[in-house]
C-alpha cells in the first residue's frame, strides 16, 4: 500500500503535467487552430473533447478501448481539415 508521501509525490507529478497540458492547449486556441484532446485513463478509457478556436469545448464522448482507434483517426482527420472560408475569402 502505498503511503502518504507517495500520494503526494504522484499528486505533485501529475498536476505539473496538467499544467504543461492546460498550456499546450492555450498556445493551439491563441493561434486560433481547433484542437482535438484525447486522454487515456485506465480500465480502457479515453475521455476525447474538441475545442475551438474560441476556447469552447464543442464535444466530450467518453470512448472504451474497441472504439479508441477509431476515435481518434475521426478526430485528426477533423482537426486537419481547413475551413471553406478561408479560401473563399482570397
Amino acid at each position: 500500500m502505498a503511503g502518504k508521501k507517495d500520494v503526494d509525490k504522484v499528486t505533485t507529478g501529475l498536476s505539473a503535467l496538467i499544467d504543461e497540458f492546460t498550456s499546450s492547449v492555450k498556445e493551439l486556441v491563441n493561434a486560433g487552430e481547433e484542437t482535438v484532446v484525447h486522454l487515456a485513463v485506465g480500465g480502457g478509457r479515453m475521455i476525447s473533447a474538441l475545442i475551438d478556436a474560441t476556447g469552447s469545448v464543442t464535444k466530450i464522448g467518453i470512448e472504451t478501448a474497441e472504439n479508441m482507434v477509431g476515435s481518434v483517426a475521426t478526430g485528426v482527420v477533423r482537426a486537419v481539415k481547413k475551413p471553406k472560408k478561408e479560401e473563399d475569402e482570397k
